[in-house]
């Protein structure tokens, strides 16, 4: 009987370490086929970089991007950058704050890796400033992911965004706080108010590349985040200071590296659509 029950013992913890090996198993091969491409949906010259850290001065030039992850499970568009229209202004758009201009139509940036907005069927965005959401009327047949916030803001306030308008039939999911995407921890939506009250960031783990975190604008500049400079314009200071110190905790634990989307240096380090990161 004792020999029997030794035995059952066993069988018990070999089928556990089998499981656990099949789960790891399956997240490894998951990440091993990520692919994340970068695209380039505008530059945004700031006149006073002072808005976003008091601790900066002078004209600063922004970056703006907007990114695919090809995962097995399906295709996610992470914001949309300025609207593809701006390509047909050489000069830009001008105001007091800042000149912005787009060279390339994020639609052609995806026809060179082949594939339409029809085929994504994924959309979030980090928050519905319009430097974030300017061709998501492009992805009308994506679920779309937002915080709570984000989604009544752009559904049930009194002001339409003409470069959302079509979004109201879309298929969506309202968030409510952190939100993996696709099942395996490979791609997570994690939430972190206080630039708009429903903003969120993306992690995205590569199997080569490695554990990375996309910024949205809760940090814009490196030295904004070295120094804990909030923006004039967030909604919340106290809490995009909890959110900043939560998401550094986040990046240690996770060994993963920031890509803060507006910094140009950071940029210059990370390729281009047609090629991509995994």
């Amino acid at each position: 009987m004792l020999k029997n029950q030794r035995l059952l013992c066993l069988i018990l913890v070999g089928l556990a370490l089998a499981c656990s090996n099949t789960k790891r198993g399956a997240q490894e091969s998951s990440s091993e086929l990520i692919r994340l491409y970068v695209f380039d949906v505008g530059e945004i010259l700031i006149k006073d970089v002072s808005i976003f850290n008091s601790g900066e001065t002078g004209a600063k030039l922004l970056t703006n991007s907007a990114y695919l992850i090809r995962h097995p499970k399906g295709d996610l568009i992470w914001d949309t950058g300025f609207p593809d229209s701006l390509t047909t202004i050489p000069e830009g758009l001008d105001s007091e704050m800042a000149t912005i201009t787009m060279s390339k139509k994020l639609e052609d940036q995806l026809s060179e890796i082949r594939l339409s907005p029809s085929d994504i069927e994924y959309l979030a965005v980090s928050h519905l400033h319009p430097d974030h959401v300017g061709n998501s009327n492009l992805f009308t047949e994506a679920k779309l992911l937002l915080q709570q916030e984000e989604y009544d803001s752009l559904f049930l306030g009194e002001v339409v965004n003409p470069d959302t308008d079509q979004l109201t039939a879309s298929p969506f999911i309202k968030l409510n706080g952190d939100h993996d995407v696709f099942g395996d921890g490979t791609v997570v939506i994690k939430r972190a108010p206080g630039h708009t009250n429903g903003h969120q960031v993306l992690f995205v783990n590569l199997s080569e590349t490695g554990p990375i975190l996309l910024s949205g604008d809760l940090f814009i500049t490196s030295k904004q985040r070295a120094t804990r400079g909030v923006p004039i314009f967030n909604v919340d200071k106290d809490k995009t200071l909890e959110t900043m110190n939560a998401i550094e905790d986040f990046l240690s634990e996770k060994g993963a590296t920031l890509w803060i989307q507006h910094d140009p240096d950071q940029n210059e380090t990370i390729r281009r659509s047609p090629q991509f990161h995994n």
